[in-house]
């Protein structure tokens, strides 16, 4: 006995992959979606929760480094700083900030993909810190505008942040 398929099965597969095909370009995360999806890991990992343990601390360390390219520039004008940094750099200064801390707390609002191309980026948000802590600027809440260029890593298609310049908003 022969086994033979119909013309109407395999019309049928036909469409069920051509409506799964479909299904998984239309439902994928466009790039600005996921350059938006890099701010919120960002703020996610940086943030410390009150009364952290030292097991989830220690492992901020390589979430905290795999958020950035190989350097990143950082510019904060208002403390005259401009400076590379390499990704091991920001990590070790970043666990110091948090460890000054008891909580911190970082939000990115009104992220706006500025413009993406290729396999970079430029994106805009306004960054809300709270925190209680030792470093004077972590008394209560701050807000400041933070302007990113991001690129995409070819591994794993990650976006991770290669300058970040942060500015004290003025007239809000």
């Amino acid at each position: 006995m022969e086994a033979t398929v119909s013309s109407r099965g395999l019309a049928t597969l036909a469409l069920v992959a051509a409506a799964a095909f479909a299904a998984c370009y239309f439902l994928r995360p466009s790039e600005e979606k996921l350059v938006k999806a890099a701010f919120a890991r960002a703020a996610e990992t940086v943030s410390k929760a009150e009364g952290e343990s030292m097991l989830v601390t220690a492992t901020r360390v390589g979430a905290i480094a795999d958020l950035a390219t190989g350097e990143i520039s950082v510019s904060v004008p208002e403390m005259d700083l401009k400076a590379s940094f390499s990704r091991q750099d920001v990590a070790q200064r970043i666990m110091a900030l948090r460890a000054s801390c008891s909580s911190l707390t970082v939000r990115f609002e009104d992220v706006r993909a500025v413009s993406i191309d290729g396999n970079g980026a430029k994106a805009t948000a306004d960054m809300l810190v709270t925190g209680v802590g030792a470093s004077s600027f972590l008394s209560g809440r701050d807000t400041r505008e933070v302007s990113a260029s991001l690129a995409k890593s070819p591994e794993d298609g990650k976006w991770r942040f290669s300058s970040v310049t942060v500015e004290a908003i003025v007239g809000r």
